[in-house]
């Protein structure tokens, strides 16, 4: 155990939680590692709200018993702290141990911390658990950006829950074949997810393919998707949508004030002109250089 940096004024504020019986408070101190035998006498607290507390505390980085004695405790809500807690990324064995953790919520704890992007076998192990909801949580896991077998294994996981939040997951983005393969998913949820992703942004012909979705519940995320400033056409096909919540969407946009004649066609349409945005935009002094005609479907 290495001696951790002392702060006068640290110690003060840990000392009056002790005394005063604020155990909860203590445990979650981020200075808490500058009292070591505080640490160890939490882990024994029998109050599991204090030992989760601690469990989700960095500042037991230093404290290899406290952090095995906790990824052994009794009950699984303070092992699924001890999870998700950035410290074990400095016990590899404790990363195996939860793991292999006999409660499924443990497993999914695990598979939400970022310290996994080094543990390959950990990874792979998690995407192939028998309970979805740890596959879910490892597929929102930016940790898997550099684990393409994983990510292309997810995109065609049986659970469409997996796959959802696989689509929302902003590591697809130097994954061309799997943002493909999601867009043309059987579940028209996992599409909507897909289309709200600002990492489908290097894939035109992905955008081209979600803004001619059949469903228009597909077509509406994805008008407010800041990818869409890269790619005018889209844009203004959106505007003259038959749906008229998708055009309601797009005014919504982050950049559709750099697209001033699809402010106005959208002001001239009843379905979108009691938007506030659109009425905004509508008193704005711009004319458009040249009449606004229809954008084709895509």
């Amino acid at each position: 155990m290495t001696d951790a940096p002392t702060d006068p004024l640290a110690i003060i504020e840990l000392t009056n939680l002790k005394a005063s019986g604020k155990l909860e408070e203590l445990a979650r101190h981020p200075a808490l590692g500058m009292k070591p035998e505080w640490i160890t006498e939490l882990v024994a607290d029998t109050n599991l709200w204090v030992r989760q507390t601690l469990a989700s505390n960095p500042a037991i980085v230093n404290s290899s018993e406290g952090i095995q004695t906790l990824a052994s405790d009794k009950t699984w809500f303070v092992r699924s702290g001890l999870a998700t807690n950035p410290a074990i990324a400095k016990f590899p064995e404790i990363i195996k141990k939860l793991a292999s953790d006999k409660d499924p919520d443990v497993r999914r704890s695990l598979a939400t911390n970022p310290v996994i992007a080094n543990c390959p076998d950990i990874v792979a192990k998690l995407s192939a658990d028998e309970h979805w909801p740890v596959s879910e949580a490892l597929a929102s896991n930016p940790a898997i950006a550099n684990y393409p077998k994983i990510i292309e294994r997810l995109s065609t996981d049986k659970d469409y829950e997996v796959r959802y939040a696989l689509a929302s997951n902003k590591a697809l983005s130097d994954y061309p074949y799997s943002i493909a393969k999601l867009a043309k998913d059987r579940s028209k949820s996992v599409r909507q997810s897909l289309a709200k992703n600002p990492a489908v942004l290097n894939c035109p012909d992905i955008i081209k393919t979600l803004a001619s979705d059949k469903n228009p519940t597909v077509r509406r995320p994805l008008a407010e998707n800041p990818a869409l400033a890269n790619f005018p056409e889209i844009i203004q096909a959106l505007a003259a949508d038959k749906d008229s919540l998708v055009r309601w969407h797009l005014i919504q946009h982050p950049a559709i004030a750099n697209f001033p004649e699809v402010i106005q066609a959208l002001a001239r349409n009843p379905a979108t002109a009691k938007n506030p945005a659109v009425h905004t935009a509508s008193n704005n002094p711009w004319q458009p250089s040249q009449p606004i005609t229809p954008v084709p479907t895509i």
